[in-house]
């Protein structure tokens, strides 16, 4: 089925290469990798939060369940605070507990308030082994007025509950004994709840557990309880396929056969009874009934019993939407890769012919009639229903027709529908209303409406909060998944769709940046995950800025100087300003200079200059934020963001996405591609040098040195580590390679060329224009060593020519 995992499974192809990164980060999937997976993505919550809300509490009553790894050694303090005592009294109960037997500890706690003298004595004689006078201590407890009673009435009758639960347990074989029991530990278990509800002491969340406790006195067969081994744990083994009697061989610690005998309606209380639990928020409970529902799904007949109750029928929708298989989408074609699991339509059909008025929770089953390809059964549902879950799957119909635009109004429609943070009345969870707004940014891209699909994107990461992506597990169990990247889909929104005037237009609408902390507040590692979605986003437009050349318009989107959370770390360990904002203005300054500057070599010397700080700083004023620099991991690994060309060629991309995406693309479009801006700088600041220069040899030698610096030699920068290397020397090496052959040809020798682009020495400008002036003079004494006989020559031919001149303009003056 087309559930989270399904698109997990879908996307985790396209980042196949990343597994091998055995030592790099989690990378979150996006929604824009497997568009078609994305849109035909099975509407549904995870399981937990449907069991959860199956019966919302309508009390205060709190579970107390213990931490998975334990909550680590507590002190006196804590450890009274946790039992409802004080300290005092904590460590005479603890004197007490200690004693033979409960009426030694009655007799010596005196000092005691009476419902916890009489609740230690109890509990002495329990752990005694004397059921009986426990019990007896306990009714002692629970016969307190109220006002004596508050701090261990609760427990007491929780222990009661337990005692008969026992008793029902040893008699389970003689039917009068155990419904006698039975009865008895139910009355003990609600009336624990009922004394919590009425404020009596219950610090270890007693009266949410004893929703669990009596839940197990209805999974009895045939004079034994049945274990959550017996209900869930063959189906782990098993997955639910073969026989019970081939489970129980191949798991002999498991009795299959147990719960068979368990009748419907004991399953229905069971059921009741944890999903209360759950909705108490009880993960025990959300595992119980993930271990009913299993057993359910695979016995025929029980499933068709318990649809006629609310809360099992909705278990089950929940339970076959979140936890079982349905079909798997190949995003190139619209069959499914593999067949529905038979039991989902069973309970589909199942459902139907009790006819749509008796369906509970019309939208999920909907949804799961929309996975299962029953689709006028799903429009059908879907129009008996009402909020986003509702919405959500009518935009799934919509797309499944083709029709987009409907589609687009559904989204929507959902998104109107949102619940408030923390309703218990909700009917999807916080990270589906994420979803949800991710999925409506893929349709308007799909729509061609470019700037809406970013603030979509946008708006889904920004509810996420943080740097933008959901690095948690989609689900619990099976449905574990790596998250969602928001904020990834969002970033090549704006690094590759969007122009760069429709970013800045949105950043300044959308994006303020957020104050700077105090200096105390460094950055850890890699500045960027400490700022905020919008910081970052800004940071991104001022990097495309500057390449395209609008410097001063960058300057105001970089984080400030001195903001802590972009702080760097130098050799030594110290944290050093970052100074983006200078740095980039220095490179424009150098650029400009370039230009304007009067003579050559001072514009090599600015070339030069801006070619150093494109090396040293171009990945935090230059780079991508996604291919092929891959700012948003620091550089560190090629890929994990962004769309790779290939990814253009899937469904749901229209041909101005691709126009967008090639108008924007990385000049040159190699791994760290700032390196190769900064070699050609210093390259052209080689033209405008004396060739015989040190200068000269020195700019094409960092040049080159820093083509040999890396990245590693992959031709397609969208290659994964662990491909194979190409035949033919890479980019970098080929104009490593060109550089070394122009110092050849036309540089002077230099001691340092030995290890050329290894050890290189700084430019020296100033020798350079000294060359320079030498070399003019040198040309204009050459000059004029090879043209003086003829100038001279030349001379007194116009001295000859004068004097000639001269006399006869005296004779016509003397003629006259």
């Amino acid at each position: 089925m087309l559930k989270r995992q399904g698109i997990v499974a879908a996307l985790v192809v396209g980042l196949a290469g990343a597994v091998a990164w055995a030592c790099g980060p989690m990378f979150p999937n996006q929604l824009l990798d497997e568009r078609a997976a994305t849109l035909k993505y099975v509407p549904q919550n995870s399981f937990a939060f449907e069991a959860m809300h199956l019966l919302p509490a309508t009390d205060k009553l709190q579970s107390q369940e213990s931490p998975r790894y334990g909550d680590g050694a507590k002190d006196d303090d804590a450890e009274a605070k946790s039992l409802g005592v004080s300290a005092s009294q904590l460590s005479r109960i603890k004197t007490l507990r200690a004693l033979d037997h409960g009426d030694a500890a009655y007799d010596q706690g005196k000092d005691l308030p009476e419902d916890l003298r009489a609740y230690t004595a109890g509990a002495v004689d329990y752990t005694r082994g004397d059921t009986d006078k426990a019990a007896t201590r306990f009714e002692q407890v629970l016969a307190l007025p109220t006002a004596q009673s508050s701090l261990r009435s609760v427990w007491a009758a929780y222990m009661l509950g337990r005692i008969h639960a026992q008793q029902a347990n040893e008699h389970a074989s003689d039917p009068d004994a155990f419904q006698r029991e039975r009865a008895a530990a139910a009355k003990a278990f609600q009336l624990a709840r009922t004394r919590a509800v009425d404020g009596a002491s219950d610090t270890q969340g007693l009266a949410v557990d004893s929703f669990g406790e009596e839940a197990r006195l209805y999974l009895y067969s045939h004079g034994k309880q049945c274990t959550w081994a017996d209900l869930y744990g063959v189906a782990e083994q098993d997955s639910g396929n073969g026989t019970a009697d081939e489970a129980g061989e191949r798991n002999p610690g498991f009795d299959a056969k147990c719960a068979e005998g368990i009748s419907a309606d004991d399953f229905k209380r069971a059921i009741t009874l944890y999903a209360a639990q759950a909705g108490h928020g009880s993960d025990g409970a959300v595992n119980s009934l993930a271990a009913v529902a299993d057993f359910s799904m695979r016995h025929p007949t029980l499933m068709g019993a318990l649809i006629d109750n609310a809360s099992s029928q909705r278990l089950l929708v929940a339970y076959a939407l979140a936890r079982m298989d349905g079909p798997s989408y190949d995003t190139t074609s619209a069959s499914p890769r593999n067949k529905i699991d038979a039991r989902l339509p069973a309970l589909v059909d199942a459902i139907e012919k009790r006819g749509v008025d008796e369906v509970q929770a019309a939208d999920r089953l909907a949804s799961l009639a929309y996975e299962v390809g029953h689709y006028d059964l799903a429009a059908r549902l879907v129009n008996k229903s009402s909020g986003p879950m509702a919405e959500w799957v009518r935009a799934k119909l919509a797309l499944q027709k083709g029709d987009l635009a409907a589609a687009n109004a559904a989204y929507a429609a959902a998104v109107k529908a949102f619940p408030k943070v923390d309703d218990p009345h909700a009917v999807v969870e916080p990270s589906n209303t994420h979803l949800i707004t991710g999925e409506q940014g893929v349709l308007a891209l799909a729509r061609g409406e470019y700037v809406e699909a970013m603030g979509h994107l946008y708006d889904a990461a920004q509810a996420v909060g943080g740097d933008g992506n959901d690095y948690n597990a989609i689900d619990e169990g099976v449905d574990a998944g790596m998250g969602i990247g928001y904020a990834n889909d969002a970033s090549y929104m704006a690094e590759r769709v969007l122009t760069v005037d429709e970013l800045k237009s949105f950043v300044d609408a959308r994006a303020p940046a957020s104050p700077a902390p105090s200096q105390d507040k460094q950055a850890d590692g890699d500045g960027r995950g400490q700022l905020p979605l919008a910081d970052n986003l800004r940071w991104l437009l001022a990097r495309r800025l500057m390449r395209a050349a609008r410097y001063d318009e960058a300057r105001a989107y970089f984080p400030k100087d001195d903001d802590p959370r972009v702080a760097a770390t130098d050799d030594s360990g110290k944290t050093q300003p970052s100074n983006l904002r200078t740095k980039a203005a220095a490179y424009a300054t150098a650029l400009r200079d370039s230009k304007h500057a009067w003579s050559d070599i001072s514009k090599a010397q600015a070339l030069y200059t801006a070619s150093v700080i494109a090396r040293e700083d171009g990945m935090e004023i230059l780079g991508y934020e996604q291919g092929p620099d891959f700012s948003d991991n620091g550089g560190s690994f090629q890929g994990g963001s962004g769309q790779a060309p290939k990814s253009l060629k899937q469904a749901y991309v229209t041909d101005g996405e691709r126009q967008r995406y090639a108008d924007s693309v990385a000049k040159p479009d190699y791994r760290f591609h700032y390196r190769y801006v900064a070699a050609d700088e210093a390259n052209q600041a080689a033209d405008l040098l004396p060739p015989r220069s040190q200068a000269f040899a020195a700019v094409l030698c960092k040049a080159a040195g820093w083509m040999l610096e890396g990245p590693p030699d992959y031709e397609d920068h969208y290659q994964f580590y662990g491909d194979a290397a190409p035949s033919q020397p890479s980019e970098r090496m080929r104009r490593a390679t060109t550089l070394y052959q122009r110092y050849v040809k036309q540089g002077p020798y230099v001691a340092w060329a030995e290890d050329f682009g290894s050890n290189c020495e700084e430019p020296d400008f100033d020798r350079a224009r000294a060359l320079k002036r030498a070399q003019q003079v040198a040309e204009v004494r050459h000059v004029a060593r090879r043209y003086f006989p003829h100038a001279l020559a030349a001379c007194g031919l116009v001295v000859v020519a004068m004097a000639i001149w001269l006399v006869r303009r005296r004779r016509r003056k003397t003629a006259v």
